[in-house]
């Protein structure tokens, strides 16, 4: 209670600082999910795809407070896992940060839309989304369309697993009450 007292003194809303502590564990959970992700092997068929539930915490973000929170944590989250895997700066970070932005600006836009679609449904469409920016900046990094051959499989993988994504952002989001 003192905290709260605190920051209304100093001028930080009660509602702004509830925002940011939602925000800042939301990255966290981000962080934590993306770093056991990356050290996970791959799907045996598909070596270079991995689950994505680390977008799990980018969907609840948006269903709950908006875009600027999704924002936050979705690009949080690839500079802090990109610190902490040694990426910072490197073509992974690149390639992966188109897929996180393409992913971000494409639920945001669904979500925008009003009922029309669920969080299953951005999750879905945000996870081609960044598989199809990451295949065109691995091509662009690479200089090569070449890899856009493996595009079609990952693109078929992609829509099924962001649904289950969305779909436990949904369940997640369904038995919160914040912000």
């Amino acid at each position: 209670m003192d905290s709260t007292l605190a920051s209304a003194r100093r001028g930080v809303s009660v509602g702004m600082s509830r925002e940011l502590t939602v925000t800042a564990g939301l990255l966290a959970v981000a962080c934590v999910l993306g770093l056991l992700e990356a050290a996970l092997p791959g799907i045996p068929f598909a070596p270079w795809l991995r689950l994505g539930f680390a977008n799990i915490a980018v969907v609840v973000a948006l269903a709950v407070s908006g875009g600027r929170m999704a924002l936050a944590v979705s690009l949080g989250r690839v500079v802090i896992v990109g610190v902490a895997a040694g990426t910072l700066g490197s073509p992974v970070f690149v390639i992966g940060g188109a897929g996180a932005l393409a992913s971000l600006a494409v639920m945001w836009a669904l979500s925008r839309v009003g009922d029309a679609f669920s969080p299953v449904g951005w999750s879905a469409a945000g996870a081609a989304a960044h598989m199809l920016a990451q295949f065109l900046a691995a091509s662009a990094v690479l200089g090569s369309w070449g890899i856009l051959t493996l595009a079609p499989v990952s693109m078929l993988l992609a829509l099924p697993l962001g649904a289950l994504t969305g779909a436990l952002a949904r369940t997640i989001v369904s038995r919160l009450r914040i912000c």
